[in-house]
This record gives C-alpha cells, sequence and structure tokens, in this order.
C-alpha cells in the first residue's frame, strides 16, 4: 500500500513535497549544521541515547542551538516513523543554523532559528553477501585534518568523505581509508576502522581524526570487555597492515562490516576473520 511520506519539520509532520527547503538556508549554502544516522530495527530505535548524546555535543560545538530536549526528539523519531509506517528504517537528523538574519559567515546568534528535520527510509540492512565477502578498500588521497573541530563531529560538510569515496569507487573498491596528516591510518569515509593481532583489537584513538562513532564506542565500552578482548586505542601506520590478521569497519548502519584487503593487501587470506564474525553477531 502507498502511503504519502513525511517529514517531521521543526515541530511538524509535513508531505515531502510540500517541505521546501529555503534557499537561504545555512546548511544548504554553508554546509551550517550537523547530522546522525541511526538505525531502526523492528521498531528499535538502535543506540539512540548515543546518537542523541553525539548529536547535543556536535551542536555545542559548532554553537549551535538545539531547541527539542532528547525526550522531545525521541517522541518525534516515533511520530515520524508511525507516519511512514515504518519498523525497519535508517533516520537523518539534520539540524541546521537555518536561515539568516543577515549575510556574511558570521551568524546572528541572538535571532537564530534553526532548522530540525527528522527523515525516515526503509532500510533492512546491507546485502548479505557483503558480509560474507568482506569489503576491499583503498587508502584515499583526501587526507583527514585530525586537528580540524570538523574531525569529530557529523558535519554538514562532507565534500571530503563524498571525494575520497568517488576515488574508492573509480578503483572498484567498496570504501576509502582516510589517512591524517601525519600519514596515519584515521577512518574509512563512512565509518570507523578496527584492526586484530592475536586476541588484542587496534582502533585509532579521536585524537588521530576519528570520528566519536556510536558503534565504536559501544564495542570499546561494552562489547570488548565482557568478551575477554583487549583493545588498544592508539596510531596505526599504513606500514603495519600486513601485520594486522584481520580488520572490520563500524556505523550505526552496518555495524561490524568485515574488511578484507586494503590496496590490495589482504587479511587473513582475504576471508572474513572469527573474531570480526564473532562480534558482528555479538553487535547485531
Amino acid at each position: 500500500m502507498n502511503i504519502d511520506k513525511k517529514l517531521w519539520v521543526n515541530g511538524e509532520l509535513a508531505p515531502y513535497d510540500s517541505a521546501i527547503l529555503n534557499p537561504r538556508d545555512r546548511g544548504f549554502t554553508l554546509g551550517d549544521g550537523i547530522f546522525e544516522t541511526i538505525r531502526v530495527r523492528q521498531g528499535e530505535i538502535i543506540r539512540i541515547t548515543q546518537h542523541l548524546a553525539r548529536l547535543g555535543e556536535g551542536a555545542e560545538a559548532i554553537g549551535l542551538a538545539l531547541l527539542w530536549t532528547d525526550a522531545e526528539i525521541q517522541q518525534a523519531i516515533q511520530e515520524t516513523l508511525v507516519a511512514n509506517q515504518l519498523k525497519d528504517a535508517y533516520l537523518r537528523l539534520t539540524l541546521s543554523r537555518g536561515v539568516p538574519t543577515q549575510r556574511g559567515l558570521l551568524p546572528d546568534e541572538k535571532n537564530a532559528k534553526p532548522l530540525f528535520i527528522i527523515q525516515a527510509e526503509s532500510f533492512t540492512g546491507y546485502p548479505a553477501e557483503l558480509y560474507q565477502r568482506g569489503m576491499r578498500v583503498v587508502a584515499s588521497s583526501i587526507r583527514r585534518n585530525e586537528y580540524s573541530p570538523l574531525a569529530n563531529i557529523k558535519s554538514l560538510n562532507y565534500l571530503d568523505n563524498i571525494l575520497a569515496r568517488r576515488e574508492a569507487a573509480s578503483q572498484d573498491a567498496d570504501e576509502a581509508i582516510l589517512l591524517n596528516t601525519q600519514g596515519n591510518i584515521a577512518c574509512a569515509s563512512v565509518a570507523n576502522i578496527f584492526f586484530v593481532k592475536g586476541k588484542t583489537l587496534l582502533t585509532p584513538p579521536l585524537s588521530e581524526g576519528a570520528l566519536p562513532g556510536t558503534v565504536r564506542e559501544y564495542l570499546i565500552a561494552n562489547i570488548l570487555p565482557k568478551h575477554g578482548y583487549d583493545i588498544i586505542e592508539r596510531a596505526v601506520s599504513p606500514a603495519e597492515l600486513t601485520e594486522m590478521d584481520e580488520a572490520f569497519l563500524t556505523n550505526a548502519l552496518m555495524g561490524v562490516m568485515p574488511l578484507i584487503s586494503v590496496d590490495g593487501k589482504s587479511f587473513g587470506g582475504g576471508k572474513p576473520g572469527v573474531i570480526t564474525l564473532v562480534l558482528r553477531a555479538l553487535i547485531l
């Protein structure tokens, strides 16, 4: 049955066709805003607390007012899911500084009217075949600036990530790895990265330019200690890749995704590793 898809826009549900973005909105013209992508599985909003915490931290980092409480946002999400008759979905929360009251880069903090949009789309997960095969990635020529405040927030300006992903696609790779200005591995274009060496897991710390991913946080704080795995957050150079037994990527939509090669250098014989598969099952 076809339904009229709806967005939640600043407190009201509106049909997609009538939700028109003001062309002067700073999120559109300057990338002045942040976003979150959240998985919904069988009606459960996965790790919503962590996502809303990161949304609030991102808003504070760029001095953008978030005028809705966590409880109000969760209620708005539920309304959006019900209006679109969705139980398996991804959510996109977009917060923009809104239409400016004056021209130029400097925002008018006193009179700002932020725009907050909640979008829900049907989503049942990545293809099973991709998890069975694992992703092949390449190191992008695009560098991640670990000194930029944007490295640790989900800014609306994603051009570095887009260019890196396009570069990967041109080489028939599934994803792109971004190195930071020191030449160390920071993250993938849309994911955090972990390496396995024995029973020890390595992942770049946030200071290397990694995004504070919600699955990353959940693994480090909840899953790995409980199941006897050691986790070390430290810089990882590309030269170390040949020493690693396994590797995987994480984000809110893919969960734990096996990584089988970087620039043609394979992990574990080019197949998803045992520990990767165990963690994938635990994170579902």
